[in-house]
């Protein structure tokens, strides 16, 4: 049977409470049994020995008068809680009896002590069964040192004891079941404050379970940092006492404020006031660390803020170093041979325009493949904020030429800075352009595609619009992952772009709206607080 922790301490714990209430009962049994056996011998030697120094019993049983001792004796049985008061000569013969035809027969029972002059108790089979009875000497006159005469035996049968007992059973029963019952609560509660810390797992389950999660603390490559209500650090890994600088990480418990130690003060302040944090960037010395922090779960999934926060802490500073470069590589690339078939075209027109002396067409060709790109162009070489963005929109530029599609632009005169990476800005702004350029490609004339990116308010916008047929209603979200507006998608190349793009912007704290005619997509992020004009 498959028993978790809780339900094992449970039986345990019941177990011992049964055990303990049989045995106290026993015991109870037990002592009230001896209890009940030492009482009857006391009754009776006490009874016995009363009727022993009664001179008038010693004068009838010298005279052995049966006819008046058997009244005698049946008044005291009416009146004692005995069993049989045996009256007897020297000799054995009885003078009464509780059944009257055994009087004048020979006792049954030890008589050597009592004719030596002793009062002496035992538990003997006699003619009414197993009884305690206790035989004193009849001396003459009822004196202690005159001549011994007959002997008197009063009995108590163990069956009327062992009634007696019987009637304390029920309480004895009853006390038992107490004792269980209360065990019975005990052990639920027992079970329920384990199972509070230890789920349904049994102690195998249990063990394994925390082998396991000393061996995936110890070589995690990500920093895992685990916090109390507090905030104060309880548990951390190698990798995040590397990465924040902590002490190396032990057995046991600790308790260690995170504002008395060498990490980036950012983050301690982020620890202690527990926020909730989704892949933030935080740059702490010669590192940039990805950062995420939520409220504990309990072993239901559910938020526990009462047992603290758990943050993780991933290394993205040769990462992000490496997106950087292939990205600007990448963007450089695409530029220069769009640029260069473009750059082919106009160098051709010109030529012939030339050639066939029509200078001021000439002229015209070139003023128009400038001035729609000379904006952005002087943006560029005079280091804007958005240089990263303003270089992939003239990337853009001729790319959407050599599809036959209008790209137009609507910048803010000064470009605002978007609240992302390099890397994240190029892949938001590139895979909206490039999705709405496929879009207007597959669409029918006239083709075009606007990009706008504005400031309003506290909040940077960016709008993509194009001529297309919009989003397939059968595709379902087009910004799960997998999930394409091509339609010839390669086997494993789609579905990942605008997949991405809602990570990040999520991760960033902005929201992303989808529109018809025409097919828009809208991107608000939280500019950064210094971008924000006065």
């Amino acid at each position: 049977m498959r028993l978790s922790v809780g339900g094992r301490l449970a039986m345990v714990s019941l177990g011992v409470v049964v055990l303990v209430a049989v045995v106290l009962a026993a015991l109870m049994s037990v002592q009230l049994s001896d209890s009940g056996q030492r009482q009857a011998e006391q009754v009776t030697r006490s009874v016995a020995e009363t009727l022993a120094h009664e001179p008038d019993v010693a004068d009838l049983v010298r005279a052995a008068d049966s006819a008046t001792l058997q009244p005698m004796v049946e008044a005291i049985l009416s009146d004692a809680d005995l069993s049989f008061v045996t009256i007897m000569s020297t000799d054995g013969i009885r003078l009464t009896h509780r059944n009257r035809s055994e009087i004048g027969q020979q006792y049954l029972g030890s008589r050597e002590e009592a004719l030596a002059g002793r009062t002496h108790t035992e538990v003997y089979d006699g003619t009414l069964g197993p009884s305690v009875r206790t035989i004193a000497p009849i001396r003459e006159g009822g004196a202690d040192a005159g001549e011994i005469v007959g002997l008197v035996s009063v009995g108590v049968t163990l069956g009327e004891v062992q009634a007696d007992l019987a009637a304390r059973v029920p309480l004895i029963i009853a006390a038992a079941a107490g004792i269980v019952g209360v065990g019975i609560l005990g052990a639920l509660y027992v079970r329920r404050s384990a199972r509070r810390v230890t789920g349904s797992y049994t102690p195998r389950e249990l063990a394994r379970l925390v082998e396991s999660y000393e061996t995936v603390l110890h070589s995690l490559r990500e920093g895992l940092v685990v916090t109390d209500r507090t905030g104060r650090i309880v548990l951390y890994n190698d990798e995040a006492a590397d990465l924040l600088g902590l002490p190396p990480a032990t057995e046991g418990q600790m308790s260690l404020d995170p504002r008395e130690t060498d990490m980036d003060a950012t983050l301690a302040d982020a620890i202690v006031s527990g926020r909730r944090m989704v892949e933030e960037t935080v740059a702490t010395g010669d590192r940039v660390l990805l950062v995420n922090q939520e409220e504990a779960r309990d072993l239901t999934g559910r938020r526990a803020p009462e047992r603290g926060r758990v943050m993780t802490l991933r290394d993205r500073s040769e990462l992000q170093a490496l997106l950087g470069e292939l990205e600007g590589v990448r963007t450089l690339s695409d530029t220069l041979r769009s640029q260069t078939h473009e750059h082919g075209n106009r160098l051709h027109a010109l030529l012939a325009l030339l050639e066939l002396g029509r200078i001021d067409d000439a002229r015209r060709l070139i003023v128009a493949s400038t001035e729609d790109r000379q904006d952005l162009a002087d943006r560029l070489v005079s280091g804007n904020d958005g240089a990263v963005v303003v270089a992939l929109l003239l990337g853009k530029l001729d790319e959407a030429a050599e599809h036959g599609v209008a790209l137009d632009l609507d910048v803010d005169e000064r470009t605002p800075a978007l609240p992302l990476a390099a890397a994240e800005a190029v892949t938001v702004v590139g895979n909206l352009v490039d999705n709405a350029m496929d879009a207007a490609t597959a669409g029918a004339d006239p083709r075009w595609v606007r990009v706008s990116l504005t400031r309003r308010g506290p909040d940077v916008v960016i709008e993509v619009s194009d001529s297309g047929p919009g989003f397939d209603p059968a595709l379902g979200d087009p910004f799960a992952f997998g999930a394409s507006t091509k339609r010839a998608a390669a086997p494993g190349g789609r579905g990942v772009g605008l997949a991405l793009v809602h990570d990040i912007v999520a991760a960033h704290g902005g929201t992303l709206h989808v529109t018809d005619a025409p097919t828009t997509v809208r991107v608000v992020l939280p500019a950064p607080v210094e971008a924000v004009p006065a």
